[in-house]
């Protein structure tokens, strides 16, 4: 039998303003079994203050922000569809908080309240808060790579998570385009990525990266080395391919094998 307080969230939810959606604030997605499970979960999250809901796909999302004067709610076009939005200040008026879940319980941002009986809680890491790490591209002084145009994930992620990333103009991903947001909170690792041959230099004489092994895979000989290979080329430091008096088409280097005095190197193309 559906009580008091079960009719009145349905008379509020039913009349709530269709076609209303924050965006851009969405923090974890889920997929509840109704309106008041939606309402349930952001009573959870520290960081949740309100909430969208999609009455025909059972969506809610959770946003870190609510509605502001400068942060507006979308009405009324493709993207908002079926949503309805819902403030967290105005919870009491949809739910009655008291009986729900963590009432009493304030977790640290990136925590989750869990309810293990009827008086017993805990609050469990569900979120990596902390912005995904600036990649790491390599530690030639000469690399000139804008970092602040990284377009990695800068609003965390959810534990369990493999969130994507793309590399700064002028680099490539190297491996897998995503990391993993683990258990304890921490990205599992910094974003890879390796500077690439421009469509405008395909011959790499502006080619300023770190790569320092050949197409074979053999090590690079310092260039501030005669040894094993005597060589004039004293503009260049590290041990890193180079190509800068486009004498090859494509960065090479002298290598550490006696019997192999020179190879080019694998360098991926932007």
């Amino acid at each position: 039998m559906i009580n008091f307080r079960m009719l009145l969230l349905l008379f509020v939810i039913n009349n709530v303003e269709s076609g209303r959606r924050l965006i851009g604030f969405n923090f974890k997605s889920l997929s509840p079994t109704g309106h008041k499970q939606c309402l349930k979960m952001c009573i959870a999250y520290a960081e949740c203050l309100s909430v969208n809901f999609s009455r025909n796909r059972l969506l809610c999302e959770l946003n870190s922000q609510h509605e502001t004067e400068t942060d507006q709610v979308t009405v009324n076009t493709s993207e908002t569809e079926d949503f309805i939005y819902i403030p967290r200040i105005s919870f009491s008026k949809h739910i009655d908080v008291q009986a729900e879940r963590c009432n009493n319980v304030t977790c640290s941002i990136g925590k989750m309240c869990v309810r293990h009986s009827l008086n017993k809680t805990s609050c469990v890491i569900a979120r990596c808060i902390q912005p995904m790490p600036q990649p790491y591209i390599g530690s030639s002084a000469e690399l000139q790579v804008d970092l602040s145009a990284f377009t990695g994930n800068r609003k965390g992620g959810n534990v369990g998570e493999n969130v994507y990333f793309t590399c700064p103009p002028g680099t490539v991903v190297m491996g897998s385009p995503t990391i993993k947001c683990l258990a304890n909170g921490q990205w599992e690792t910094r974003p890879r990525c390796q500077v690439c041959l421009e469509a405008s230099d395909p011959s790499g004489a502006h080619y300023w990266g770190t790569k320092s092994v050949t197409s074979t895979g053999k090590t690079c000989q310092s260039w501030s080395s005669q040894s094993p290979h005597g060589h004039s080329y004293s503009e260049y430091t590290g041990n890193y391919c180079r190509n800068n008096r486009n004498d090859n088409p494509k960065p090479w280097c002298y290598t550490t094998n006696p019997s192999v005095r020179w190879e080019s190197c694998d360098i991926p193309n932007c």
